[in-house]
C-alpha cells in the first residue's frame, strides 16, 4: 500500500513537472524579444478622416529602439484627399467644401509598454512634422447679387502650402517572431496655416526588425 501511494505521488509529481515545464516553455516562446539598438522598417495602409468622410491612405516608416520602451521614428505618408472648407474674402459669402491631397513627413517617438510574457505590446505616439498640399483651382459658390436665391460658381486658384503639424495617438504591436510583426495605429493631426481643422487616420501594417 505504501509503495502504491509512493508511486501515485511520484506520478503526480512527474505530471506536475511536465505541465509546469510545458507551460513555462509556452510562455517563454510567447514572450517577444524587445531588443535595444535595432532598426524597424514597416509599411501601412488605412483610412483617413477630415471634415466629411473617410478615404484610403498609406505610407511607411523607419523606427530605431533606444531602449526597450523608447523608440524614435521618421515617417512619410500620403493622403489622396482630406476634406476641407474655406471662404474667400473678395467674394461676398463665397465658400467651398473640397478635398486636398496631403503629403506628410513627421518625426517623433514611440513609447512601448512591455507586458511580460505577451506578444502584444501597446505604445503611444507623439510627433512633429510638415504637411504639404499642391497648388490647384477650386470652385467657390457665392450668392448671385442679381438673382436673389441663386448662386454663382467662381474658379479660384489656391496656392500650394507647406505647414507645421503636430500628431499624437497610440497603437498595438504584435510580434510573430523577433524579426517580424504587425502593427495597428490611430493618429490625430493638428495642422497650422490655412486649414487648422484636425484630421485623423487609422492604419494597419507589417514591420521587420534588423
Amino acid at each position: 500500500m505504501v509503495i502504491l501511494h509512493t508511486m501515485k505521488f511520484q506520478l503526480l509529481y512527474a505530471g506536475f513537472l511536465l505541465v509546469s515545464t510545458a507551460s513555462h516553455a509556452a510562455f517563454a516562446q510567447s514572450a517577444p524579444i524587445l531588443r535595444v539598438h535595432t532598426t524597424e522598417v514597416g509599411g501601412f495602409v488605412g483610412a483617413s478622416y477630415g471634415i466629411d468622410k473617410a478615404r484610403i491612405m498609406g505610407g511607411g516608416n523607419v523606427v530605431y529602439s533606444l531602449t526597450r520602451e523608447l523608440m524614435v521614428y521618421g515617417e512619410g505618408s500620403y493622403f489622396p484627399g482630406i476634406g476641407r472648407s474655406a471662404t474667400v474674402s473678395g467674394l461676398a459669402g463665397a465658400k467651398a467644401t473640397f478635398t486636398i491631397p496631403i503629403t506628410d513627413l513627421n518625426f517623433g517617438v514611440h513609447l512601448r509598454i512591455p507586458i511580460p510574457k505577451s506578444r502584444i505590446i501597446p505604445y503611444g505616439v507623439l510627433g512633429i512634422g510638415m504637411i504639404h498640399s499642391p497648388s490647384r483651382t477650386e470652385n467657390f459658390t457665392s450668392p448671385d447679387p442679381f438673382n436673389p436665391g441663386r448662386t454663382i460658381t467662381t474658379p479660384v486658384p489656391v496656392p500650394s502650402s507647406t505647414d507645421f503639424a503636430t500628431s499624437f495617438g497610440g497603437g498595438l504591436r504584435y510580434y510573430t517572431t523577433e524579426r517580424l510583426g504587425f502593427r495597428g495605429e490611430f493618429k490625430a493631426y493638428k495642422p497650422t496655416g490655412t486649414y487648422t481643422d484636425m484630421f485623423y487616420r487609422v492604419t494597419g501594417g507589417i514591420f521587420f526588425q534588423f
